[in-house]
């Protein structure tokens, strides 16, 4: 009887199974070919409005589709949302640029990469307008009001604020926390501005942390000021007293300048609508999807676009429709570039880095890739994110130029190794260890006992030839002396506009700018087209999807454990994700937390 049960559960589960996938595979199908048919087999209007919601945010890098909550739709990257600003601007069918701005989804240089497209819209002679319910409520949101101000129309809801209220780092210190449950986080620098593993070691910053972060906040604010004033037409004197007076309401914003307009989203439409003459609006994805309305011919050189963007890791990694190793893997990102540079229809590449480095060993990895790419003679580009520190300017070092945002988190040439010592916590627990080796530094990388002498010895003996090894490298990739680039590297950060000062970066613009510096070494005039192909090719996702299926990679109980993720996710990351990093066993080139409101 039991047996027949068993059958019978067996039986019934196989079935829903079955009948899974084919609803699964049915849907994406679907989809996918309903995506084939979707912008580009539709007529683009003769008059359209281009619309952009800055609140949903862009990713960096070019994401396939994901299960993400009951959509398959992956959010726009930041790539598309500035090609397709540009391509507006150009195109006599666009007559206005929509946006909506509540909070603040992107990072500093991602704004500043936004605003330098919608200053090219602006200069086209065309509108562009902003509606905001509320540009912060209740919170400083000044990186929000700073990306709004790109605008030439900004409207406020009446019962909104506009949240210019400073920005500020506040940065957590666990020593004395530790301290109380027998916990010790024992970790090595170089140099003293490698302040990544102070919230362990330390109860407060050190001066070399305060020095860099206070420089840091001030160039950023600097920035946003001179930003606001610009576009505003307003003296930068009176920009920092309304910084001052925030968060501001509605009027108040009015009265200061900085907004134009008090009304409704109804009304902002009316509006714009008796402005331009249509209310037909067309979103970014979309709009890329129409046909080019000018007579120029086909591109004919290609550019590999490449994405170093996340934590740098050794390896390869899996991705399915469900699961995407995050980060840079030096294995396929080596990939990448090697296939890029071997690719004959290829004349140039250009490499998107936005991260806070990693492994040292896989940073190398990727360092060589790019270093035996350049004897192909082709251009090698290099266009910063919000961040390039660390490891993510390891791997910058090599290229031909390096593009920054003057926000950029850029250099933090330094090196950290550490682990977090448990062994008093667990004697107050009762919990006992016990350990058989061989070797005197087999418990060296133990989280039991704390180094002794001789490991310390022997471990400070590898930060230093790292270290070397590190300022040597990017000695050589600046064209710069050991001895000044000692000067600028000690695991400093610096911001985009301070490095260019310093020899780091070579060029302050954006994505768009480099791509146009790009066309120009190969041949091209700026305005040229071009096409950008992605490296690696993106996978066919409903090849993903039964590869993932026959991979046994479906997993039960799929949306808990994607919101369960979430969730721990969001809870523990501030505390946990630098940790994270360090604690790998391994040399790390990573940059200290920095935390902006």
């Amino acid at each position: 009887m039991l047996r027949v049960v068993r059958k019978l559960i067996v039986g019934v589960l196989a079935a829903l199974g079955l009948l899974t996938f084919v609803l699964l595979s049915t849907i994406m199908f679907t989809i996918f070919i309903l995506d084939d048919l979707g912008p580009s087999s539709v007529a683009a209007p003769d008059k359209m409005i281009l619309t952009v919601n800055l609140d949903d945010g862009f990713v960096e890098g070019a994401a396939g589709r994901r299960l993400e909550g009951l959509s398959f739709k992956s959010q726009t990257t930041l790539q598309d949302a500035v090609i397709a600003i540009r391509n507006a601007a150009d195109d006599p069918r666009v007559v206005a640029l929509k946006a909506n701005l509540s909070g603040q989804a992107l990072g500093l240089a991602q704004i500043q990469d936004i605003r330098d497209a919608v200053a090219e819209f602006r200069a086209a002679g065309k509108p562009t307008l902003l509606f905001s319910e509320t540009i912060g409520e209740g919170i400083g949101a000044l990186p929000a009001y700073y990306l709004a101000s790109a605008f030439s129309d900004i409207w406020v809801q009446p019962s909104g604020t506009v949240g210019v209220a400073g920005i500020g780092s506040e940065q957590l210190f666990l020593k004395d926390f530790l301290d109380r449950l027998g916990l010790k986080g024992s970790f090595l620098q170089r140099k003293e501005y490698k302040s990544a593993g102070e919230m362990f070691t330390n109860s407060e910053m050190s001066p070399a942390s305060r020095e860099a972060t206070e420089a840091l906040l001030e160039s950023w604010y600097d920035q946003i000021v001179s930003g606001i004033a610009e576009t505003r037409d307003l003296p930068q004197d009176t920009v920092i007293a309304l910084i001052d007076r925030g968060p501001l309401l509605s009027g108040e914003a009015l009265d200061g300048g900085l907004i134009d307009h008090i009304g409704y989203r109804d009304e902002f439409e009316t509006a714009l609508s008796g402005r331009v003459g249509t209310t037909d609006s067309i979103t970014l994805g979309r709009y890329l999807g129409f046909d080019r309305d000018d007579e120029r011919p086909e591109p004919e050189k290609k550019i590999a676009l490449i994405h170093a963007v996340g934590e740098i890791t050794r390896g390869g990694g899996a991705e399915t429709p469900f699961f995407s190793d995050a980060g840079v893997r030096s294995t396929p990102m080596s990939k990448a570039i090697r296939d890029a540079a071997n690719d004959e229809d290829v004349d140039a590449l250009l490499i998107r880095v936005d991260s806070p480095g990693g492994s040292y060993v896989a940073s190398d990895v990727i360092w060589r890739e790019i270093k035996n790419a350049k004897e192909k003679s082709k251009p090698i580009i290099v266009s910063m994110g919000n961040t390039a520190a660390s490891g993510g300017y390891f791997i910058a070092m090599p290229a031909d130029r390096i593009f920054a945002q003057p926000a950029t988190v850029t250099g933090s040439i330094g090196v950290i190794l550490g682990k977090l010592v448990i062994g008093d916590a667990a004697e107050k627990l009762g919990v006992n260890f016990e350990r058989i080796s061989f070797g005197e530094s087999a418990g060296m990388f133990s989280s039991v006992t704390d180094f002794n002498e001789a490991e310390l010895t022997r471990l400070n003996q590898m930060l230093d030839a790292t270290y070397a090894d590190f300022t040597g490298k990017a000695a050589e990739g600046r064209g710069m002396s050991i001895d000044d680039i000692d000067k600028v590297a000690r695991g400093r950060v610096w911001s985009g506009s301070d490095a260019l000062e310093v020899g780091l970066v070579d060029e302050l613009g954006g994505f768009g700018r480099a791509i146009d510096y790009t066309k120009t070494q190969i041949g091209l005039a700026e305005d040229d087209a071009v096409w950008l192909v992605p490296y690696p090719a993106p996978e066919d996702p409903f090849r993903s999807l039964l590869r993932a299926l026959e991979d046994g990679q479906l997993p039960f109980g799929i949306m808990s454990f994607m919101r369960a993720a979430a969730w721990v996710s969001q809870t523990l990351t501030p505390v946990f994700g630098e940790y994270n990093a360090l604690q790998r066993n391994s040399v790390q080139l990573y940059m200290p937390p920095i935390a902006a409101n």
